[in-house]
């Protein structure tokens, strides 16, 4: 049931993004809902530092703020100051985390509308099941109570994607394999599991498998990922020759870019393979069920498909191409 619908016309909005790159991406889509919106409106975002440069390229958001957290008593009391000097009229808090619910508290004067999870707020997020909704479901019907979306809301799982053409036409996302001294024929393994989860992670010998199968048809493995598959994708590469690595070596921009002109992208459910699928690439989660809500994690996008299996052991090779083929066909 819809709450007071927002005001359209405000001149004012803050809007909090917190966690995880893949968290940050998938909260576009409520950007670009809210800055449709709000169309007139200065909309300021409060993010992570190390988005920052990310998030200041997209055209949904007039001002980024990545210095909220504060350390000592005088960056506290700035911080609160600015924050009732800007007069937010509204504030979508897309993170609901005890961080942004400091920030809520920083309101000790007057507080603005407030869509979230704290209480005491204007419009609440009380769906007892949002812990288990796909992140893209959960902030669509966020705004939904508050108006915004359509008039019946998304049916689960037809959310809106993020939109990330503007990342990829910051770079003419055809050029950048070349930057890299990539042939146009490639595909991208990433050997690492999401954060938290380090035996969420397809064995080295697969990828070898994989990667083989790959060259014998004539498509470049290219090994991506960030730190943590450094170990792993120098075991992939002393077990067979042909494979490029780039794992730590690419930006977001350049990654977006590389995997939006991949053949395929292939790897266990980090957050380089959900945000291939977003970034609309034929790609292959392969997910771990164990203690994680499949409906949850999954990736989505136009050309995604998950393969799942309790014991990565049990996923062959041979499900991974028929799942590749799946997407790419």
């Amino acid at each position: 049931m819809q709450q007071d619908i927002v005001r359209q016309d405000l001149t004012r909005v803050l809007i909090i993004s917190l966690g995880s790159l893949v968290d940050i991406t998938h909260n576009i889509a409520a950007l670009e809902a809210i800055r449709k919106y709000h169309a007139d409106a200065h909309i300021t975002l409060i993010t992570e530092p190390e988005y920052n440069r990310f998030m200041a390229e997209c055209p949904f958001v007039d001002e980024v703020v990545t210095n909220w957290r504060t350390n000592g008593l005088r960056q506290e009391l700035n911080f609160t100051n600015t924050l009732q000097k800007a007069s937010f009229e509204m504030v979508y808090d897309l993170a609901q985390t005890e961080e942004s619910e400091g920030i809520y508290k920083k309101y000790w004067l007057k507080k603005p509308m407030w869509s979230g999870i704290v209480m005491g707020c204007s419009h609440p997020f009380v769906d007892r099941a949002r812990s288990n909704m796909h992140p893209l479901d959960r902030i669509a019907e966020q705004l939904w109570l508050c108006g915004i979306g359509p008039k019946e809301g998304y049916p689960i799982g037809a959310a809106p994607l993020p939109n990330l053409k503007w990342a990829l036409e910051l770079n003419d996302y055809h050029t950048i394999p070349e930057k890299f001294g990539i042939d146009s024929n490639y595909a991208i393994l990433v050997p690492e599991a999401a954060v938290g989860r380090p035996g969420d992670i397809w064995s080295v010998t697969r990828f070898v498998e994989l990667a083989g199968e790959l060259i014998s048809n004539d498509i470049k493995p290219v090994l991506m990922g960030t730190h943590r598959a450094i170990a792993v994708g120098n075991e992939i590469r002393a077990q067979l020759r042909g494979i490029d690595d780039l794992i730590g070596r690419v930006d977001v921009f350049e990654y977006l870019s590389l995997a939006r002109a991949a053949s395929l992208v292939v790897g266990s459910n980090s957050e380089l393979v959900v945000l291939a699928g977003l970034v609309g690439a034929p790609t292959v989660s392969i997910i771990n069920p164990e203690a994680a809500n499949i409906r949850q994690i999954a990736p989505r996008g136009k050309l995604t498909v998950s393969v799942v299996a309790r014991d990565f052991k049990d996923i062959k090779v041979e499900q991974i191409i028929n799942a590749a083929r799946a997407v790419r066909d």
